[in-house]
Parts: C-alpha cells; sequence; structure tokens
C-alpha cells in the first residue's frame, strides 16, 4: 500500500513540474515597461507607433484631414503618445497623479489639434467626441443595472455556519 502512494505521489510531483516548464517555455516575453504600456484593457499588446496611427487614422476618418493638415497633426500625435507613454510607465507616481498629468496631457493635445482644424473640423470633431462619450456612458450605466451589486450580509452572532 505504501509503494502504491509513494508512487501516485511521485506521477504527481513530476506531472506538475513538467506542466510548469512546458508553460514557462511556452508563455511569450512579457516582461519589461514596453510591455506593461502597451497592454490594452482588452489583453492585446498594443506598441506606441500603432496608436500613433491609429489617432491620426481616427482624425483623417473623422474629420477628412487634408495633406498639410496631416503634415501639422504628425508631430503632435507623436508628442501626446510618447508623453502619455512616459507617464503610465513611471512607477514612482501614483495613481491619482498619473491621471491628472494624462488628463493634462489631453487638454493640451486636444487644444494643440483644434488650432489646427477649421471651425467645421472642429465643431464636426466636437459632435464626434460627445456622441462617444454619450455612447460609452449609455453602455456604462446599462452595465451597472445588469449587474446589481449584492449587499454582504453581515455574519450572525450564533456562531460560525457549518
Amino acid at each position: 500500500m505504501k509503494i502504491k502512494t509513494f508512487l501516485y505521489s511521485v506521477i504527481v510531483i513530476a506531472s506538475g513540474a513538467l506542466g510548469d516548464a512546458s508553460f514557462a517555455q511556452s508563455a511569450p516575453q512579457q516582461s519589461g515597461p514596453l510591455y506593461a504600456a502597451s497592454v490594452t484593457h482588452s489583453g492585446r499588446a498594443r506598441n506606441p507607433e500603432s496608436f500613433k496611427r491609429a489617432k491620426l487614422t481616427r482624425l483623417k476618418k473623422d474629420v477628412g484631414l487634408n495633406d498639410q493638415q496631416v503634415q501639422s497633426v504628425t508631430p503632435i500625435i507623436d508628442t501626446y503618445v510618447t508623453a502619455v507613454q512616459n507617464v503610465k510607465n513611471d512607477a514612482s507616481i501614483d495613481s491619482h497623479t498619473k491621471r491628472s498629468r494624462l488628463a493634462e496631457l489631453r487638454k493640451r493635445y486636444d487644444s494643440d489639434i483644434d488650432a489646427i482644424l477649421t471651425p467645421e473640423q472642429q465643431q464636426k470633431l466636437a459632435s464626434i467626441k460627445a456622441e462617444r462619450r454619450a455612447r460609452l456612458r449609455g453602455a456604462k450605466a446599462a452595465s451597472e443595472t445588469s449587474q446589481p451589486a449584492e449587499a454582504p450580509t453581515p455574519p450572525t452572532e450564533s456562531g460560525p455556519a457549518q
């Protein structure tokens, strides 16, 4: 009987060790500050260059930038994305400070972009932003109402439940 128990223990330990080793070998390199800052909430890894391309593409699509505007907007986007990455990677500041710095960067970015756009483009961009904001708030409100928060039940004084 002891031999069976011993053999089962050895098999379980060996399979656990082999499982850990095979997992470690198959896991992609996911360390470093660049990776940590470039993972989106959905879990997809994106580098700063793809953020820059996406922002430029979105602006072109939303307001119809001309070639001169594209040339003017590109360095603003580059500077903004780089600054955001730096703030997100800065481990020396707390989350409240990061939020306020990101808000400042976003305000400066918006004002710099608005300076390049025509009044019609500014109005179009503002309405698109308002629409997106309303859609996000509506989705957030819908998700909050669909998932009611359960109130924790207070412990009874009759003793622990068994």
